[in-house]
């Protein structure tokens, strides 16, 4: 109960005691009487009046104690809401604590990955390091076990003549000396113990000398590869001064050629407006003038661009940290070849190339979309050529050209009609006049001076992949590295991968297997 109302009964009951006590004298006469009947009635009104004032006052506090227990109720609720709030957010801390130790874990277990593949290339410079160390040290065990076997051989040959000595001095004496006997015996231990360490010596020696001719062809390798670059050097110092020489020559050369050429045009023309019959031979002389009219670089560039098309090569494979797709942008240009249509390219990067490695695990899966401008198709084999393991080619549908609205080229008829090609970076969109001759070793080939580029258009270095173009726009082939280019004079696709939906990873493996054997058998200069 409040203060207030405490104070109002206190009141009340004053009052009422008041009226009750009478501290007066008893009235003398009636007129008295009366008023004191008058005073009790009104006395009697104000006590009523207080009493409903006092039932106002505890109305009121009712209904202010039901307005606090219904607060109370709310706070209750919000005080349950907020213990499940914190509940819930208490759950969820502990999630995350969870998750943030599970990635804490996996941080670790990387980085004990990471640790382990630099204590592996550790490794791999060690036992490079303890190579050059073990020649040194094989050398020297070589040259002394050789020292060894010369001292046990001329030991061996003189516990030989002792004993022949020996054998004789007994058949002499066989019956006198006992000592000679014992000396014999000895001299045959002596013998048979040299014996065996001339045969472990010998087997040391071959042991070291198998080791030896190990480290010889690794340096050999090394050997002719310096000396491969020693000779590209001094190609590219003599292609330098004869460079002036060729231009010259050259300029010479396509003068004489375009003075022939105006001069059948003038001939040819008078020949047709003289005879009638003469105009379709015109036409053909007026085309072979043309084609032996070298094209610039631009020219040739302008005319085959808007026929370049893209083949994308997805792959999955399966390494330390799981699968991993991966995939080859390669631009191309479709050729017309023995009838039908192909696009031809390198196989590098696309996860199943021939390679010189001798582990070899093949993708998971394997699949080739081929895009154009408009329209794109999935082939569903793959093969690699014979002319070069290197070179993979698909073939091309018809309806793909006529949607895309592409002439294919045509291969050249003549090889080495000019003394330069033009080389064509389709990824980069770089290209430049490159001169070449025919490799006389490996007649699918031709050894590329990249040292006297010419009319080069953007930063450009011939690359494998490339495309090799006559001077007339005709295709000749592929580079296939820095110097050296594979020319299609015969086109042979030799082995066949399925790839897409019927891929499978042990025709994929032998599919790679069969063509890095042939790469491997390529001469060194080619690989």
């Amino acid at each position: 109960m409040s203060k207030s109302i405490l104070i109002v009964i206190c009141d009340f009951l004053l009052i009422s005691l008041l009226s009750i006590a009478n501290f007066d004298k008893p009235a003398e006469n009636p007129g008295e009487a009366e008023n004191e009947i008058e005073l009790a009635q009104q006395q009697s009104y104000a006590d009523a009046e207080m009493v409903e004032l006092l039932k106002m006052s505890l109305d009121n506090e009712r209904i202010r104690r039901s307005e606090i227990d219904a607060s109370v109720e709310e706070l209750a609720d919000t005080a349950e809401e907020q213990r499940k709030l914190a509940e819930e957010q208490k759950r969820l801390v502990a999630e995350r604590e969870q998750a943030l130790r599970e990635r804490e874990k996996q941080l670790r277990e990387i980085e004990e990955q990471r640790k382990a593949i630099e204590s592996r290339y550790a490794q791999i410079a060690e036992k490079s390091k303890m190579l050059e160390t073990r020649v040194a040290e094989s050398e020297t065990r070589n040259a002394a076990l050789q020292t060894e076997i010369v001292a046990a051989s001329a030991k061996l040959e003189q516990s030989a003549k002792e004993r022949l000595e020996l054998e004789k001095r007994i058949g002499d004496m066989r019956e006198t000396d006992s000592a000679a006997k014992a000396r014999l015996e000895a001299a045959h231990a002596e013998i048979k113990k040299a014996q065996e360490q001339l045969a472990a010596l010998q087997s040391e020696s071959e042991r070291l000398k198998n080791e030896n001719q190990a480290i010889a062809l690794e340096k050999q390798a090394l050997a002719t590869q310096l000396e491969a670059e020693a000779v590209k050097t001094q190609i590219y110092e003599e292609n330098l001064k004869r460079a002036h020489a060729l231009v010259d020559i050259e300029k010479v050369e396509k003068e004489k050629i375009l003075d022939h050429a105006e001069t059948l045009a003038v001939g040819v023309s008078d020949l047709a407006t003289s005879q009638k019959e003469m105009a379709t031979t015109q036409k053909e002389i007026t085309k072979e003038v043309r084609d032996l009219r070298p094209k610039t670089s631009s020219e040739i560039f302008e005319g085959i661009k808007n026929s370049v098309v893209g083949v994308n090569v997805n792959y999955t494979t399966t390494g330390l940290f799981g699968k991993s797709d991966k995939s080859a942008d390669i631009k191309a240009i479709p050729v017309t070849l023995n009838g039908l249509t192909w696009l031809v390219f390198s196989s590098k990067d696309t996860g199943i190339g021939a390679n010189l490695y001798q582990n070899y695990t093949a993708p998971e899966s394997v699949s080739v979309s081929v895009i154009g401008k408009t329209s794109r198709f999935a082939p569903i084999t793959v093969y690699s050529i014979k002319e070069d393991p290197r070179v993979f080619a698909v073939q091309v549908p018809a309806q793909f050209l006529e949607k895309e609205g592409i002439t294919p080229l045509k291969l050249s008829q003549n090889f080495f009609a000019f003394p330069e090609s033009v080389v064509v970076s389709l990824k980069n969109s770089y290209y430049g006049e490159v001169p070449f001759k025919a490799d006389f070793k490996n007649d699918n080939y031709a050894q590329m001076d990249v040292g006297l580029i010419q009319s080069i258009f953007g930063t450009f270095s011939p690359s494998e992949g490339d495309l090799v173009l006559s001077r007339n726009g005709d295709y000749l082939g592929m580079m296939i590295g820095g110097d050296a280019a594979v020319l299609l004079k015969t086109f042979t696709p030799l082995h066949m991968l399925a790839i897409g939906a019927k891929y499978e990873k042990q025709r994929a493996t032998n599919f790679v297997n069969q063509n890095s054997a042939r790469y491997k058998q390529l001469p060194y200069s080619l690989q």
